[in-house]
């Protein structure tokens, strides 16, 4: 399906998956599928779940923020080179695209990188896409901006995260991650400071919720921090 997406007074095209929880249904599917023929059940870190087929709040909010940021008559200068982590159906990186910025997807699941491209399609310079694995993946290049729209979900994901972001960071670049107010989210902060990053707040409304979008901003505390 596509919907038309109102960011920051700007109308985007969205082709997205019509009801994510058949796609859900469907893996499941497969999964007891492959139980019975093998006779072993993955777990989590195997099973494939398909959250990249739901559009979550946190792009959204992103997506204000960056057009606010780098859209016309914006007083920011626009950051080059851009890695939408854990991109999803691409909603945050489209936006980046649409504003003129190098983005690169990147997934685990091929299907979400399907649709990120299209999504971005038309839009100068052509958005690259990548499969990765952020707990193993060396991209070979650094980025001055990195995504990541709902990605903390996860605390275990964070000890593969940090090292990752510190890995693929441009000098005086910075992460920008979207977060809708989890339990998880409220111990970030505390987490992520000792290991050597500054952090900054925003918030952002979005019609979708009731509650404003929280975003983290961090640098590493070996650069300063640039407004």
């Amino acid at each position: 399906m596509v919907d038309q997406i109102d960011i920051a007074g700007r109308t985007y095209a969205f082709t997205r998956v019509a009801d994510p929880n058949r796609v859900l249904d469907e893996v499941a599917a497969e999964e007891d599928r492959l139980e019975k023929v093998s006779g072993r059940r993955n777990d989590g870190d195997v099973l494939h779940l398909p959250y990249w087929a739901e559009l979550w709040d946190s792009a959204l909010g992103m997506g204000q923020l960056l057009v606010k940021r780098f859209g016309a008559g914006a007083k920011e200068e626009i950051t080059r080179r851009v890695l939408d982590l854990g991109c999803g159906m691409g909603l945050t990186g489209m936006v980046a695209a649409s504003l003129g910025l190098h983005v690169l997807f990147a997934d685990l699941e091929e299907p979400a990188l399907l649709f990120a491209q299209y999504n971005s399609a038309g839009y100068l310079p052509p958005a690259r896409a990548r499969r990765l694995d952020w707990r193993t993946a060396q991209l070979g290049e650094r980025f001055d901006l990195i995504l990541g729209a709902d990605i903390l979900y996860e605390r275990k994901q964070w000890d593969y995260l940090e090292p990752f972001w510190r890995a693929h960071l441009s000098d005086g670049g910075s992460v920008l991650l979207g977060e809708p107010g989890r339990q998880t989210g409220d111990h970030f902060p505390s987490w992520i400071e000792p290991r050597g990053w500054r952090i900054a707040y925003h918030e952002e409304s979005v019609a979708t919720r009731s509650r404003p979008i929280r975003l983290f901003e961090l640098w590493s505390r070996c650069q300063s921090v640039g407004q």
